[in-house]
Protein backbone atom coordinates (compact mmCIF):
# COMPACT_ATOMS: atom_id res chain seq x y z
CA UNK A 1 0.00 0.00 0.00
CA UNK A 2 1.51 3.34 -1.03
CA UNK A 3 1.41 6.49 1.08
CA UNK A 4 -1.45 8.06 -0.90
CA UNK A 5 -3.74 5.08 -0.56
CA UNK A 6 -2.70 4.78 3.07
CA UNK A 7 -3.96 8.26 3.90
CA UNK A 8 -7.09 7.72 1.82
CA UNK A 9 -8.06 5.24 4.49
CA UNK A 10 -10.05 7.19 7.05
CA UNK A 11 -9.08 4.82 9.85
CA UNK A 12 -5.36 5.15 9.13
CA UNK A 13 -5.52 8.95 8.99
CA UNK A 14 -7.49 9.10 12.22
CA UNK A 15 -5.01 6.85 14.03
CA UNK A 16 -2.03 8.97 12.96
CA UNK A 17 -3.74 12.31 13.64
CA UNK A 18 -5.13 11.29 17.03
CA UNK A 19 -1.78 9.94 18.22
CA UNK A 20 0.02 13.04 16.96
CA UNK A 21 -2.50 15.40 18.57
CA UNK A 22 -2.11 13.63 21.86
CA UNK A 23 1.65 14.01 21.67
CA UNK A 24 1.34 17.68 20.71
CA UNK A 25 -0.92 18.28 23.68
CA UNK A 26 1.59 16.55 25.94
CA UNK A 27 4.43 18.66 24.55
CA UNK A 28 2.42 21.86 25.01
CA UNK A 29 1.66 20.83 28.58
CA UNK A 30 5.36 20.36 29.29
CA UNK A 31 6.13 23.82 27.93
CA UNK A 32 3.36 25.41 29.97
CA UNK A 33 3.57 23.43 33.18
CA UNK A 34 7.27 22.55 33.09
CA UNK A 35 10.22 24.53 34.39
CA UNK A 36 9.33 28.13 33.48
CA UNK A 37 11.51 31.21 33.39
CA UNK A 38 10.56 32.09 36.96
CA UNK A 39 11.47 28.67 38.31
CA UNK A 40 14.75 28.73 36.41
CA UNK A 41 15.50 32.19 37.80
CA UNK A 42 14.79 31.01 41.35
CA UNK A 43 16.98 27.95 40.94
CA UNK A 44 19.80 29.98 39.45
CA UNK A 45 19.49 32.58 42.21
CA UNK A 46 19.76 29.93 44.91
CA UNK A 47 22.85 28.50 43.24
CA UNK A 48 24.40 31.97 43.00
CA UNK A 49 23.62 32.67 46.67
CA UNK A 50 25.42 29.52 47.77
CA UNK A 51 28.42 30.36 45.56
CA UNK A 52 28.51 33.95 46.87
CA UNK A 53 28.43 32.81 50.49
CA UNK A 54 31.31 30.42 49.91
CA UNK A 55 33.43 33.14 48.24
CA UNK A 56 32.52 35.72 50.90
CA UNK A 57 33.60 33.35 53.70
CA UNK A 58 36.88 32.70 51.91
CA UNK A 59 37.47 36.43 51.49
CA UNK A 60 36.66 37.09 55.12
CA UNK A 61 39.15 34.47 56.31
CA UNK A 62 41.88 35.96 54.10
CA UNK A 63 41.42 39.56 55.32
CA UNK A 64 44.17 41.41 57.19
CA UNK A 65 47.94 41.79 56.72
CA UNK A 66 51.10 41.55 58.75
CA UNK A 67 50.97 45.20 59.94
CA UNK A 68 47.63 44.64 61.62
CA UNK A 69 46.22 47.80 60.00
CA UNK A 70 42.47 48.00 59.73
CA UNK A 71 39.39 50.17 59.84
CA UNK A 72 37.65 51.39 62.95
CA UNK A 73 34.19 49.86 63.25
CA UNK A 74 32.87 52.25 66.02
CA UNK A 75 35.07 55.38 65.77
CA UNK A 76 35.15 58.12 68.37
CA UNK A 77 34.43 61.33 66.53
CA UNK A 78 36.54 63.35 68.98
CA UNK A 79 39.73 61.63 67.93
CA UNK A 80 40.20 60.86 64.28
CA UNK A 81 43.86 59.86 64.30
CA UNK A 82 44.25 57.43 67.18
CA UNK A 83 42.44 54.37 68.22
CA UNK A 84 40.90 54.77 71.63
CA UNK A 85 39.94 52.15 74.14
CA UNK A 86 36.67 50.40 73.30
CA UNK A 87 37.00 51.03 69.58
CA UNK A 88 36.97 47.90 67.31
CA UNK A 89 39.49 47.47 64.53
CA UNK A 90 38.42 45.38 61.53
CA UNK A 91 41.05 44.09 59.13
CA UNK A 92 41.06 45.33 55.59
CA UNK A 93 40.58 43.13 52.52
CA UNK A 94 43.78 41.59 51.30
CA UNK A 95 43.89 42.48 47.60
CA UNK A 96 46.42 39.83 46.68
CA UNK A 97 44.63 36.98 48.40
CA UNK A 98 41.31 38.26 47.09
CA UNK A 99 42.73 38.13 43.57
CA UNK A 100 43.92 34.55 44.03
CA UNK A 101 40.57 33.40 45.44
CA UNK A 102 38.59 34.99 42.63
CA UNK A 103 40.90 33.53 39.99
CA UNK A 104 40.39 30.02 41.33
CA UNK A 105 36.65 30.21 42.04
CA UNK A 106 35.26 32.54 39.40
CA UNK A 107 37.39 31.51 36.44
CA UNK A 108 35.61 28.14 35.87
CA UNK A 109 32.26 29.93 35.87
CA UNK A 110 30.76 32.62 33.68
CA UNK A 111 29.69 34.74 36.63
CA UNK A 112 31.10 38.19 37.44
CA UNK A 113 32.38 38.95 40.94
CA UNK A 114 33.05 42.47 42.29
CA UNK A 115 34.45 43.16 45.75
CA UNK A 116 33.83 46.45 47.58
CA UNK A 117 35.49 47.60 50.76
CA UNK A 118 33.81 49.24 53.72
CA UNK A 119 33.91 52.60 51.94
CA UNK A 120 31.95 50.97 49.05
CA UNK A 121 34.89 51.42 46.74
CA UNK A 122 35.58 48.76 44.13
CA UNK A 123 38.57 46.64 45.07
CA UNK A 124 38.55 43.93 42.41
CA UNK A 125 36.40 43.20 39.36
CA UNK A 126 36.70 39.63 38.05
CA UNK A 127 35.97 40.75 34.47
CA UNK A 128 39.05 43.00 34.49
CA UNK A 129 41.03 40.50 36.52
CA UNK A 130 40.46 37.54 34.22
CA UNK A 131 40.72 39.39 30.93
CA UNK A 132 43.68 41.68 31.64
CA UNK A 133 45.39 39.87 34.49
CA UNK A 134 45.42 43.26 36.29
CA UNK A 135 44.38 43.92 39.82
CA UNK A 136 42.24 46.93 40.66
CA UNK A 137 43.41 48.18 44.00
CA UNK A 138 44.06 51.39 45.84
CA UNK A 139 45.57 52.62 49.05
CA UNK A 140 42.96 52.89 51.70
CA UNK A 141 42.86 56.21 53.60
CA UNK A 142 43.77 56.16 57.25
CA UNK A 143 40.84 55.58 59.50
CA UNK A 144 39.35 58.77 60.83
CA UNK A 145 35.99 59.78 62.11
CA UNK A 146 35.56 62.17 59.19
CA UNK A 147 36.28 59.44 56.66
CA UNK A 148 34.00 57.05 58.44
CA UNK A 149 31.33 59.68 58.62
CA UNK A 150 31.57 60.51 54.93
CA UNK A 151 31.46 56.85 53.99
CA UNK A 152 28.69 55.83 56.35
CA UNK A 153 25.64 54.06 54.85
CA UNK A 154 23.52 57.13 55.46
CA UNK A 155 25.46 59.02 52.79
CA UNK A 156 24.34 56.37 50.21
CA UNK A 157 27.40 56.91 47.99
CA UNK A 158 27.33 55.49 44.47
CA UNK A 159 30.07 52.93 43.56
CA UNK A 160 32.38 54.25 40.89
CA UNK A 161 31.53 51.42 38.45
CA UNK A 162 27.78 51.81 38.81
CA UNK A 163 25.87 53.14 35.81
CA UNK A 164 22.95 55.48 35.88
CA UNK A 165 19.35 54.26 35.85
CA UNK A 166 17.27 51.82 37.76
CA UNK A 167 19.95 49.12 37.56
CA UNK A 168 22.44 51.49 39.29
CA UNK A 169 19.94 52.10 42.06
CA UNK A 170 19.34 48.37 42.49
CA UNK A 171 23.08 47.71 42.62
CA UNK A 172 23.67 50.48 45.15
CA UNK A 173 20.73 49.32 47.25
CA UNK A 174 22.04 45.76 47.30
CA UNK A 175 25.49 46.96 48.42
CA UNK A 176 24.02 49.14 51.18
CA UNK A 177 21.87 46.25 52.45
CA UNK A 178 24.85 43.87 52.38
CA UNK A 179 26.91 46.43 54.38
CA UNK A 180 24.25 46.17 57.05
CA UNK A 181 24.84 42.41 57.30
CA UNK A 182 22.04 41.05 55.11
CA UNK A 183 22.29 39.17 51.85
CA UNK A 184 20.46 40.75 48.91
CA UNK A 185 19.39 38.83 45.77
CA UNK A 186 17.42 40.24 42.86
CA UNK A 187 16.87 39.82 39.13
CA UNK A 188 17.50 42.77 36.86
CA UNK A 189 17.36 43.44 33.14
CA UNK A 190 20.09 45.12 31.12
CA UNK A 191 19.39 47.93 28.62
CA UNK A 192 19.63 45.26 25.93
CA UNK A 193 16.81 43.34 27.57
CA UNK A 194 18.96 40.54 28.99
CA UNK A 195 18.23 39.06 32.42
CA UNK A 196 20.85 39.35 35.16
CA UNK A 197 20.69 37.73 38.58
CA UNK A 198 22.54 39.77 41.23
CA UNK A 199 23.53 38.65 44.73
CA UNK A 200 25.20 40.96 47.25
CA UNK A 201 26.76 39.25 50.31
CA UNK A 202 28.57 40.88 53.23
CA UNK A 203 32.20 39.86 53.64
CA UNK A 204 32.77 39.30 57.36
CA UNK A 205 35.81 38.71 59.44
CA UNK A 206 34.28 37.01 62.40
CA UNK A 207 31.35 39.36 63.06
CA UNK A 208 32.90 42.48 61.57
CA UNK A 209 31.71 43.48 58.08
CA UNK A 210 34.78 44.40 56.07
CA UNK A 211 33.31 44.58 52.58
CA UNK A 212 30.73 43.40 50.09
CA UNK A 213 30.88 40.72 47.42
CA UNK A 214 28.61 41.40 44.45
CA UNK A 215 28.11 38.30 42.29
CA UNK A 216 26.17 38.62 39.03
CA UNK A 217 25.25 36.14 36.35
CA UNK A 218 26.28 36.62 32.70
CA UNK A 219 23.78 38.77 30.79
CA UNK A 220 21.11 36.64 29.16
CA UNK A 221 22.05 33.50 31.07
CA UNK A 222 18.42 32.79 32.07
CA UNK A 223 17.31 33.30 28.49
CA UNK A 224 20.02 30.90 27.39
CA UNK A 225 18.89 28.29 29.91
CA UNK A 226 15.25 28.66 28.87
CA UNK A 227 16.21 28.41 25.20
CA UNK A 228 18.41 25.38 25.92
CA UNK A 229 15.61 23.69 27.83
CA UNK A 230 13.10 24.33 25.06
CA UNK A 231 15.60 23.17 22.45
CA UNK A 232 16.11 19.97 24.40
CA UNK A 233 12.36 19.49 24.73
CA UNK A 234 11.94 20.14 21.01
CA UNK A 235 14.55 17.49 20.21
CA UNK A 236 12.87 15.04 22.57
CA UNK A 237 9.52 15.90 21.00
CA UNK A 238 10.83 15.29 17.49
CA UNK A 239 12.27 11.94 18.52
CA UNK A 240 9.08 10.90 20.30
CA UNK A 241 6.98 12.22 17.40
CA UNK A 242 9.03 10.17 14.95
CA UNK A 243 8.61 7.06 17.08
CA UNK A 244 4.88 7.80 17.47
CA UNK A 245 4.41 8.24 13.74
CA UNK A 246 6.28 5.02 12.99
CA UNK A 247 4.24 3.13 15.56
CA UNK A 248 1.03 4.77 14.31
CA UNK A 249 1.80 3.76 10.75
CA UNK A 250 2.64 0.24 11.91
CA UNK A 251 -0.53 0.04 14.01
CA UNK A 252 -2.67 1.48 11.25
CA UNK A 253 -1.09 -0.93 8.79
CA UNK A 254 -1.89 -3.94 10.96
CA UNK A 255 -5.50 -2.78 11.17
CA UNK A 256 -6.37 -1.12 7.88
CA UNK A 257 -4.42 -3.31 5.47
CA UNK A 258 -6.16 -6.56 6.51
CA UNK A 259 -9.54 -4.80 6.50
CA UNK A 260 -8.81 -3.40 3.03
CA UNK A 261 -7.83 -6.87 1.81
CA UNK A 262 -11.06 -8.30 3.18
CA UNK A 263 -13.09 -5.52 1.56
CA UNK A 264 -11.23 -5.90 -1.73
CA UNK A 265 -11.89 -9.63 -1.79
CA UNK A 266 -15.64 -8.98 -1.60
CA UNK A 267 -15.73 -5.88 -3.82
CA UNK A 268 -13.85 -7.64 -6.61
CA UNK A 269 -16.76 -9.99 -7.19
CA UNK A 270 -19.31 -7.19 -7.01
CA UNK A 271 -17.42 -5.17 -9.61
CA UNK A 272 -16.92 -8.07 -12.00
CA UNK A 273 -20.45 -9.40 -11.70
CA UNK A 274 -19.02 -12.91 -11.60
CA UNK A 275 -19.93 -15.77 -9.31
CA UNK A 276 -19.84 -15.32 -5.59
CA UNK A 277 -16.47 -16.03 -3.99
CA UNK A 278 -15.78 -19.27 -2.23
CA UNK A 279 -14.91 -18.97 1.49
CA UNK A 280 -11.32 -19.92 0.65
CA UNK A 281 -10.89 -16.75 -1.47
CA UNK A 282 -11.42 -14.51 1.56
CA UNK A 283 -8.08 -13.82 3.35
CA UNK A 284 -7.73 -15.88 6.49
CA UNK A 285 -6.45 -13.86 9.47
CA UNK A 286 -7.64 -16.25 12.16
CA UNK A 287 -4.08 -16.72 13.43
CA UNK A 288 -4.00 -13.06 14.57
CA UNK A 289 -6.16 -13.85 17.62
CA UNK A 290 -7.70 -10.36 17.61
CA UNK A 291 -10.72 -8.47 16.27
CA UNK A 292 -9.35 -8.57 12.70
CA UNK A 293 -9.10 -12.34 13.00
CA UNK A 294 -12.65 -12.46 14.35
CA UNK A 295 -13.82 -10.34 11.42
CA UNK A 296 -12.08 -12.64 8.95
CA UNK A 297 -13.66 -15.71 10.52
CA UNK A 298 -17.05 -14.02 10.59
CA UNK A 299 -16.83 -13.07 6.91
CA UNK A 300 -15.73 -16.55 5.91
CA UNK A 301 -18.47 -18.12 8.01
CA UNK A 302 -21.08 -15.71 6.63
CA UNK A 303 -19.93 -16.42 3.09
CA UNK A 304 -20.00 -20.14 3.75
CA UNK A 305 -23.55 -19.91 5.11
CA UNK A 306 -24.56 -17.75 2.17
CA UNK A 307 -23.20 -20.29 -0.28
CA UNK A 308 -24.97 -23.07 1.59
CA UNK A 309 -28.17 -21.05 1.51
CA UNK A 310 -27.80 -20.50 -2.22
CA UNK A 311 -27.18 -24.20 -2.71
CA UNK A 312 -30.25 -24.92 -0.61
CA UNK A 313 -32.36 -22.54 -2.66
CA UNK A 314 -31.06 -24.07 -5.87
CA UNK A 315 -31.78 -27.59 -4.67
CA UNK A 316 -35.15 -26.47 -3.33
CA UNK A 317 -36.07 -25.01 -6.71
CA UNK A 318 -35.03 -28.25 -8.42
CA UNK A 319 -37.05 -30.31 -5.94
CA UNK A 320 -40.09 -28.07 -6.40
CA UNK A 321 -39.88 -28.38 -10.16
CA UNK A 322 -39.60 -32.15 -9.86
CA UNK A 323 -42.50 -32.47 -7.44
CA UNK A 324 -44.76 -30.25 -9.55
CA UNK A 325 -44.04 -32.21 -12.70
CA UNK A 326 -45.52 -35.41 -11.30
CA UNK A 327 -49.08 -34.12 -10.69
CA UNK A 328 -48.89 -32.03 -13.85
CA UNK A 329 -47.96 -35.08 -15.86
CA UNK A 330 -50.81 -37.01 -14.26
CA UNK A 331 -53.24 -34.17 -14.98
CA UNK A 332 -52.07 -33.96 -18.59
CA UNK A 333 -52.49 -37.69 -19.08
CA UNK A 334 -55.95 -37.64 -17.46
CA UNK A 335 -57.08 -34.74 -19.63
CA UNK A 336 -55.91 -36.47 -22.82
CA UNK A 337 -57.62 -39.72 -21.78
CA UNK A 338 -60.76 -37.82 -20.84
CA UNK A 339 -60.95 -36.31 -24.29
CA UNK A 340 -60.45 -39.70 -25.99
CA UNK A 341 -63.03 -41.75 -24.06
CA UNK A 342 -66.80 -41.69 -24.06
CA UNK A 343 -67.26 -44.27 -21.30
CA UNK A 344 -69.00 -42.63 -18.35
CA UNK A 345 -67.31 -44.87 -15.79
CA UNK A 346 -63.88 -44.16 -17.21
CA UNK A 347 -64.65 -40.45 -17.39
CA UNK A 348 -65.64 -40.44 -13.68
CA UNK A 349 -62.41 -42.23 -12.75
CA UNK A 350 -60.40 -39.71 -14.76
CA UNK A 351 -62.25 -36.84 -13.11
CA UNK A 352 -61.38 -38.32 -9.72
CA UNK A 353 -57.71 -38.47 -10.70
CA UNK A 354 -57.84 -34.84 -11.83
CA UNK A 355 -59.38 -33.71 -8.58
CA UNK A 356 -56.84 -35.66 -6.51
CA UNK A 357 -53.92 -34.21 -8.48
CA UNK A 358 -55.33 -30.70 -8.18
CA UNK A 359 -55.64 -31.11 -4.39
CA UNK A 360 -52.14 -32.50 -4.23
CA UNK A 361 -50.78 -29.54 -6.21
CA UNK A 362 -52.69 -27.13 -4.00
CA UNK A 363 -51.22 -28.74 -0.86
CA UNK A 364 -47.79 -28.82 -2.45
CA UNK A 365 -47.87 -25.13 -3.46
CA UNK A 366 -49.07 -24.15 0.03
CA UNK A 367 -46.26 -26.08 1.71
CA UNK A 368 -43.69 -24.73 -0.76
CA UNK A 369 -44.84 -21.17 -0.08
CA UNK A 370 -44.59 -21.72 3.66
CA UNK A 371 -41.16 -23.34 3.39
CA UNK A 372 -39.81 -20.45 1.30
CA UNK A 373 -41.00 -17.89 3.88
CA UNK A 374 -39.95 -19.87 6.91
CA UNK A 375 -36.42 -18.49 7.35
CA UNK A 376 -37.54 -14.86 7.16
CA UNK A 377 -40.47 -15.43 9.53
CA UNK A 378 -38.31 -17.26 12.06
CA UNK A 379 -35.92 -14.30 12.08
CA UNK A 380 -38.64 -11.69 12.53
CA UNK A 381 -40.98 -13.33 15.02
CA UNK A 382 -40.43 -12.71 18.73
CA UNK A 383 -40.14 -15.43 21.35
CA UNK A 384 -42.44 -15.61 24.36
CA UNK A 385 -42.62 -17.53 27.61
CA UNK A 386 -45.38 -20.13 27.75
CA UNK A 387 -46.22 -23.44 29.37
CA UNK A 388 -45.59 -26.28 26.90
CA UNK A 389 -47.81 -28.68 28.84
CA UNK A 390 -50.77 -26.30 28.48
CA UNK A 391 -50.10 -26.04 24.74
CA UNK A 392 -50.23 -29.84 24.39
CA UNK A 393 -53.46 -30.02 26.40
CA UNK A 394 -55.07 -27.48 24.06
CA UNK A 395 -53.82 -28.94 20.74
CA UNK A 396 -54.29 -32.70 21.07
CA UNK A 397 -58.09 -32.64 21.52
CA UNK A 398 -58.38 -30.42 18.45
CA UNK A 399 -56.41 -32.89 16.33
CA UNK A 400 -57.94 -36.11 17.70
CA UNK A 401 -59.34 -36.70 21.13
CA UNK A 402 -58.27 -40.35 21.08
CA UNK A 403 -54.58 -39.46 21.21
CA UNK A 404 -53.13 -40.16 24.67
CA UNK A 405 -51.20 -37.44 26.50
CA UNK A 406 -48.82 -38.16 29.37
CA UNK A 407 -47.21 -35.20 31.09
CA UNK A 408 -44.46 -36.04 33.56
CA UNK A 409 -43.86 -32.43 34.63
CA UNK A 410 -45.03 -28.97 33.72
CA UNK A 411 -42.45 -27.14 31.64
CA UNK A 412 -42.12 -23.46 30.72
CA UNK A 413 -40.13 -22.43 27.65
CA UNK A 414 -39.13 -19.28 25.81
CA UNK A 415 -39.85 -19.80 22.12
CA UNK A 416 -42.15 -18.91 19.22
CA UNK A 417 -45.38 -20.51 20.35
CA UNK A 418 -47.02 -20.78 16.92
CA UNK A 419 -43.98 -22.47 15.44
CA UNK A 420 -43.69 -25.00 18.27
CA UNK A 421 -47.39 -25.76 17.78
CA UNK A 422 -46.68 -26.27 14.06
CA UNK A 423 -44.03 -28.91 14.87
CA UNK A 424 -46.41 -30.79 17.16
CA UNK A 425 -49.19 -30.67 14.58
CA UNK A 426 -46.87 -32.04 11.86
CA UNK A 427 -45.71 -34.85 14.16
CA UNK A 428 -49.30 -35.78 14.99
CA UNK A 429 -50.32 -35.72 11.30
CA UNK A 430 -47.35 -37.89 10.48
CA UNK A 431 -48.29 -40.40 13.22
CA UNK A 432 -51.93 -40.48 12.10
CA UNK A 433 -50.73 -41.48 8.61
CA UNK A 434 -49.41 -44.77 10.00
CA UNK A 435 -51.38 -45.56 13.15
CA UNK A 436 -54.87 -45.24 14.66
CA UNK A 437 -55.32 -42.31 17.01
CA UNK A 438 -55.89 -44.49 20.08
CA UNK A 439 -52.46 -46.09 19.57
CA UNK A 440 -50.64 -42.73 19.52
CA UNK A 441 -49.10 -41.45 22.75
CA UNK A 442 -47.58 -38.02 23.39
CA UNK A 443 -45.19 -37.76 26.35
CA UNK A 444 -43.71 -34.56 27.83
CA UNK A 445 -40.51 -34.95 29.85
CA UNK A 446 -37.68 -32.75 31.05
CA UNK A 447 -34.23 -33.09 32.56
CA UNK A 448 -31.22 -30.82 33.12
CA UNK A 449 -30.23 -31.01 29.43
CA UNK A 450 -33.55 -29.81 28.02
CA UNK A 451 -37.17 -30.58 27.19
CA UNK A 452 -38.40 -33.67 25.32
CA UNK A 453 -41.70 -34.24 23.50
CA UNK A 454 -42.05 -37.90 22.39
CA UNK A 455 -44.69 -38.92 19.82
CA UNK A 456 -45.09 -42.73 19.68
CA UNK A 457 -47.19 -44.56 17.11
CA UNK A 458 -48.02 -48.25 16.48
CA UNK A 459 -47.34 -48.22 12.74
CA UNK A 460 -44.97 -50.39 10.70
CA UNK A 461 -41.93 -48.46 11.88
CA UNK A 462 -39.10 -46.90 9.91
CA UNK A 463 -37.28 -48.79 7.18
CA UNK A 464 -33.59 -49.25 7.80
CA UNK A 465 -31.43 -46.26 6.92
CA UNK A 466 -34.16 -43.63 6.62
CA UNK A 467 -33.91 -42.18 10.16
CA UNK A 468 -32.30 -39.01 8.74
CA UNK A 469 -33.65 -39.17 5.22
CA UNK A 470 -37.25 -38.70 6.34
CA UNK A 471 -36.42 -35.09 7.27
CA UNK A 472 -35.36 -34.30 3.70
CA UNK A 473 -37.63 -32.12 1.59
CA UNK A 474 -40.38 -33.89 -0.40
CA UNK A 475 -39.53 -37.27 1.09
CA UNK A 476 -42.68 -39.32 1.72
CA UNK A 477 -43.34 -43.02 2.23
CA UNK A 478 -46.93 -43.36 3.38
CA UNK A 479 -49.58 -46.00 2.88
CA UNK A 480 -52.25 -45.64 0.22
CA UNK A 481 -54.81 -42.98 1.02
CA UNK A 482 -52.25 -40.57 2.45
CA UNK A 483 -50.62 -39.45 -0.79
CA UNK A 484 -51.82 -35.84 -0.45
CA UNK A 485 -48.86 -35.06 1.82
CA UNK A 486 -46.19 -32.94 0.16
CA UNK A 487 -43.24 -34.38 2.07
CA UNK A 488 -42.33 -30.97 3.49
CA UNK A 489 -43.89 -31.27 6.92
CA UNK A 490 -41.04 -33.02 8.72
CA UNK A 491 -38.44 -30.93 6.86
CA UNK A 492 -40.15 -27.71 7.99
CA UNK A 493 -40.44 -29.05 11.53
CA UNK A 494 -36.74 -29.85 11.66
CA UNK A 495 -35.91 -26.36 10.39
CA UNK A 496 -38.05 -24.76 13.10
CA UNK A 497 -36.54 -26.96 15.83
CA UNK A 498 -32.99 -26.09 14.84
CA UNK A 499 -33.85 -22.39 14.66
CA UNK A 500 -34.81 -22.71 18.35
CA UNK A 501 -31.56 -24.48 19.22
CA UNK A 502 -33.23 -27.90 19.30
CA UNK A 503 -33.51 -30.94 17.07
CA UNK A 504 -35.89 -33.59 15.72
CA UNK A 505 -34.97 -37.27 15.76
CA UNK A 506 -36.74 -40.46 14.68
CA UNK A 507 -36.20 -44.12 15.52
CA UNK A 508 -38.13 -47.36 15.92
CA UNK A 509 -39.56 -48.18 19.30
CA UNK A 510 -37.51 -50.77 21.19
CA UNK A 511 -40.14 -52.84 23.02
CA UNK A 512 -43.13 -52.19 20.81
CA UNK A 513 -44.23 -51.81 17.22
CA UNK A 514 -44.07 -48.45 15.56
CA UNK A 515 -41.74 -45.47 15.64
CA UNK A 516 -40.89 -42.64 18.00
CA UNK A 517 -40.37 -39.03 16.91
CA UNK A 518 -38.70 -36.84 19.55
CA UNK A 519 -38.62 -33.05 19.69
CA UNK A 520 -35.75 -31.71 21.83
CA UNK A 521 -35.68 -28.07 22.95
CA UNK A 522 -33.23 -26.36 25.32
CA UNK A 523 -34.67 -24.85 28.49
CA UNK A 524 -33.95 -21.27 27.41
CA UNK A 525 -35.29 -21.72 23.92
CA UNK A 526 -33.62 -19.57 21.26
Amino acid sequence: MNVLSFFKSGLSARLVVINSLGLLGFFAGILVLGQTRESLTDAYTQSLEVQAQIIAEALGESAGDETGAGDIINPDESNEDTVQAGQIMAPRLNAELTEQILRRIIKPTLNRARVYDRQRQLVIDSDVLLHSAAVISRDLPPPSSQTQKENSPALNLTPPDANKGSRDEALLGAINIAMQGEMRASAQRTPNGDDIVMVAVPVQHYRAIIGVLLLTSPPGEIDRLVAAERTFLAKVFLVVLSVTLVLSFALAGTITMPVRRLATAIQAFQASGGPLPAPSTVPDFSNRQDEIGDLSLALRDMLNRLMNRLDTIENFAADVAHELKNPLASINSAVQSLAATSDDVARQELMGILQADILRMNRLITDISEASRLDAELGRAAAENFDLSDLLKQMIPLVNSDIQLKIKTKVSINAQKDRIAQIIRNLLDNALSFSPAQDITVRLDSDRTGIFVHVDDAGPGLPDGVEQKIFDRFYTDRPDGHDLHSGLGLSISQQIARAHGGNLTARNRINAYGSRFTLFLPHQGK
